[in-house]
């Protein structure tokens, strides 16, 4: 029978981390170097998915002023429903500072919400392919926002995006290549041996590059980069 694949990660990933150094001489490497990586905890909800979409291809400084404006409103993590994105405009969107893609995301994924009759608990019993298909469906959703959603929020231990620049960065770093690794299966043949706990080995291929730079990880995690 094979091994039980785990369904979530704690917020200190012990066991991750101790499969992810022996499977992994070079990786194992960067987590001497970096030590124990901790998951921030987010809630799994609408709003974080709202956050998510808002926070595409800006800086972390713009994205915060926009989510706080999204915020007061229409709502924040602990009040937001589809409702009340939905009784909002793509132009009452726009207002907010937002393109007219965002803002047509933010509606689309309060419609997908809405239609299936989705709670953070039902949420949690979908599998990351279904969550997948069913947001990337909506315009202005690519699967780099909804892996963002599968780690961070649902805390899957078994995400690869391989979409992500700074998660690439790292991976040259750690396996010293001539160049960032830019095809699928390139970075999934050098990240194979980390299942089941991917998402553990993509937090240290960030981090190994934060090291790099001297920065430090944003308590909300805001430090990835989409290709």
């Amino acid at each position: 029978m094979p091994p039980r694949r785990p369904s979530s990660l704690p917020a200190n990933p012990r066991k991750a981390i101790a499969h992810l150094r022996e499977a992994d001489p070079q990786l194992a490497r960067a987590i001497d170097a970096i030590g124990a990586v901790h998951l921030p905890r987010r809630d799994a909800n609408l709003h974080m998915l709202c956050v998510s979409i808002i926070g595409q291809s800006i800086s972390t400084k713009a994205a915060a002023s926009i989510a706080r404006r999204f915020n007061e409103k229409v709502g924040g993590s602990d009040k937001l429903t589809p409702g009340r994105v939905l009784k909002h405009s793509v132009e009452d969107l726009r207002a907010l500072g937002l393109n007219r893609t965002k803002a047509g995301a933010l509606r689309g994924v309060a419609e997908v919400w809405r239609a299936n009759r989705w709670t953070p608990e039902s949420v949690e019993a979908l599998s990351d392919e279904t969550l997948i298909e069913k947001l990337t469906a909506v315009r202005g959703i690519g699967p780099w926002t909804v892996k963002m959603f599968l780690i961070f929020g649902l805390r899957r231990p078994d995400v690869m995006p391989w979409e992500d620049l700074g998660m690439c960065e790292g991976l040259k770093r750690i396996y010293a290549l001539g160049e960032r690794p830019k095809k699928r299966a390139e970075i999934e043949a050098l990240t194979d041996a980390w299942r089941p706990w991917r998402s553990v080995g993509v937090l240290y291929a960030w981090e190994s590059l934060l090291l790099a730079r001297d920065e430090t990880l944003d308590a909300d995690g805001n430090w990835w980069t989409e290709t």
